[in-house]
């Protein structure tokens, strides 16, 4: 099956019935919870999760990254989302990261410069509308310590606070999970229920 672009209605056809799938995205800084909470939502409601690329990328090259890498995590990591979302039945794939943060690593990193690599722009300016929802994963929690591949807690408060700006000046709806791993699964299962219902109304007023 062709790889589903960001226009398309998410569906999976079964005869006449159709199951839309929708991807759940978190986001924030490194060492916020966001590997954990996808795959503990997704383990908890036996749907598709999509892990972060970018961390196996650059885990392999150490760490040496240039714009073209970052393409590349954004291709991959978009890739996988695809690939997961053509395999679920749905309703929901739970997915760390995106590429909102793969451009804005590279920028903070200088790894990507100006221009910026249009396909990467591109994959940014997409995440409004491929996603049902983002989640801002919160710098509530201890700070875990992975040298080599992570900075300090210092540059993670940096980092949180540039997604944050970065969402709100693309006008991107976020809700902002604190607290322990139960209570931000709980939040998101609220919020989501609250979409939902949302989507009942409208169609029942079309």
């Amino acid at each position: 099956m062709a790889a589903w672009t960001h226009e398309d209605i998410r569906v999976k056809r079964c005869g006449a019935l159709q199951q839309q799938v929708d991807m759940i995205v978190f986001v924030g800084a490194e060492s916020t919870g966001k590997s954990t909470l996808a795959q503990y939502l997704a383990d908890r409601l036996g749907a598709g999760f999509v892990p972060e690329i970018g961390r196996v990328i650059w885990e392999e090259k150490q760490g040496r990254l240039n714009a073209d890498d970052y393409v590349e995590i954004s291709e991959r990591h978009r890739a996988a989302e695809d690939a997961v979302v053509d395999a679920e039945s749905g309703p929901y794939v739970f997915v760390d990261t995106n590429a909102l943060t793969t451009l804005l690593l590279g920028l903070c990193f200088g790894q990507v410069t100006e221009p910026v690599p249009p396909t990467l722009l591109r994959h940014a300016d997409e995440c409004r509308s491929r996603y049902l929802h983002h989640f801002v994963c919160a710098d509530d929690i201890p700070y875990e310590e992975e040298p080599g591949v992570r900075e300090n807690a210092n540059w993670r408060t940096h980092i949180q606070r540039l997604v944050l700006d970065d969402l709100e000046r693309r006008a991107i709806g976020f809700t902002v999970l604190t607290g322990t791993l139960e209570e931000r699964a709980e939040k998101v299962m609220q919020v989501l229920s609250g979409i939902e219902q949302d989507k009942q109304i409208t169609r029942a007023a079309a």
